[in-house]
């Protein structure tokens, strides 16, 4: 009986630190993205022309994650842009537009 109150508490306490683990990694990604926008805002977009930014996907860790954004202006073709983040000093250190030959693409499989 000792054994089992012993792996349900162990149990209990994992999926505790699971659910705060996933909410810090979420903060960050949060975080680098708002500050991804924001440069991306002021890099591609003007005073009288905003564009829109959307953001993809997130790669990498806390201490450098890489964010994927996907930037819609108003009156041009959308086009994604790879966002660098330092995480200790929260700054953009590098954007990059990606060409359309450097997006992954999906394949149809046929079905027998």
């Amino acid at each position: 009986m000792k054994n089992r109150h012993i792996s349900i508490s162990s149990a209990v306490l994992f999926a505790a630190l699971s659910i705060s683990a996933g909410q810090a990694s979420a903060d960050y990604v949060s975080r680098a993205s708002a500050l991804c926008k924001s440069e991306i805002q002021h890099k591609y977009g003007s005073a009288d022309q905003a564009v829109r930014v959307k953001f993809k996907a997130a790669m990498g860790n806390q201490v450098s994650p890489r964010l994927l954004m996907q930037v819609l202006p108003r009156n041009a073709d959308s086009f994604k842009v790879s966002c660098d983040v330092d995480g200790r000093a929260w700054e953009v250190v590098s954007l990059q537009a990606k060409t359309q030959g450097d997006e992954l693409r999906v394949a149809k499989v046929q079905q027998p």
